[in-house]
């Protein structure tokens, strides 16, 4: 029985290590490794997110039926939902692009000055205050996080340095919902700083912080500002500062060694943060829900509405693709600026 049992157990082991061996060679092949390499994550990606994302542009071609239906007969198929998005009624594709670049322009300019007759629709008005959002959430979190991921590179002892980055990570710990309500209470009103503020006597009553284009910047840069700091860390400590040093030697003081060496040679790790929090800052909609009010609505917050309540899914799918459209350019512009290494 014994020798039985040694037989079998080393027939078993040949298996099995025959078996391990085929595979192996498998995954050494050319062809065969590639495709049993690729193609778990491939068939993942395929059903949950090519699948999906076709499903959504076909629906932006269609039109809202009954009861929320979505309608694809060939006489519905069209472009009319980019058209709803885009061109205000009885105006043409042109007066529609003056409208928008009007729009925007009057952002920059003082006063009430008016640039176009009339406005562009209210779905393009959603776009730029997000992209606006978002272009605002990205310039607070660079003057903030650059200075700190600064500090942390170079003026910090290796072994607190790990203790801060990790006290950089820890609020991600905590579920996002949970990090926009603290927000929120803090602002409410309330809540510690309304109050802190009249006890400092910077206010005379508890000011109304919440529910404003303010408090969704505050929660924007909260949530985001490590993606920030992060990619700007690894680039600066990757950086070689006898660079910094032979500069000061060659007659630059700080400043001028800094805006002509440190700057720019981490400008990879500022490009990979700034769109790291650019492309979830226009998508947002959770934050401009929970923190700001009727005025604050943005594009995520509509294309969410018109996936629930209004039961408009044409319409919010040409709006995502809209949004899709716009995060994509952004990685294009840090692709051909920044070379795309650190994303």
């Amino acid at each position: 029985m014994a020798g039985d049992r040694e037989t079998l157990s080393a027939r078993t082991a040949t298996v099995r290590e025959s078996v391990l061996e085929s595979a192996r060679d498998i995954r050494r092949h050319r062809l065969l490794g590639l495709v049993v390499n690729v193609t778990p994550s491939a068939l993942w990606l395929g059903v949950f997110f090519v699948v999906p994302l076709a499903v959504m542009f076909v629906y932006s071609f269609g039109e809202r039926g009954a009861f929320g239906a979505v309608d694809l007969g060939p006489a519905a198929l069209g472009l009319q939902q980019y058209a709803t998005f885009f061109v205000p009624d009885g105006a043409t594709l042109l007066e529609a692009t003056w409208y928008t670049i009007a729009y925007v322009l009057e952002w920059f300019v003082p006063g009430d000055t008016t640039l176009a007759a009339t406005e562009p629709t209210p779905y393009v008005q959603l776009t730029v205050r997000s992209i606006n959002y978002g272009i605002l959430t990205t310039l607070i979190c660079f003057l903030m996080g650059y200075p700190i991921a600064y500090y942390l590179a170079q003026h910090v002892s290796e072994r607190r340095r790990n203790l801060m980055l990790a006290l950089i990570v820890l609020p991600y710990w905590a579920s996002y919902l949970v990090r926009v309500y603290a927000i929120q209470l803090l602002l409410s009103k309330n809540g510690l700083i309304p109050s802190l503020m009249v006890t400092l006597r910077l206010a005379d009553t508890r000011p109304q912080l919440l529910y404003t284009d303010a408090s969704v910047i505050v929660g924007l840069v909260y949530i985001w500002l490590p993606f920030m700091v992060l990619p700007v860390y690894s680039s600066i400590e990757n950086l070689d500062f006898e660079l910094h040093e032979a500069a000061m030697d060659l007659g630059a003081d700080r400043l001028r060694a800094f805006t002509r060496v440190t700057l720019p040679l981490s400008m990879p790790g500022v490009v990979a943060g700034s769109v790291l929090v650019f492309i979830p800052s226009v998508g947002a909609f959770v934050i401009p829900e929970l923190l700001g009010g009727p005025s604050t609505v943005t594009i995520g917050k509509f294309i969410a509405d018109q996936f629930g309540a209004a039961g408009n899914w044409p319409l919010g799918a040409a709006a995502s693709f809209v949004l899709m459209v716009i995060m994509l350019a952004s990685i294009g512009l840090y692709q051909r600026y920044a070379g795309g290494d650190m994303l």
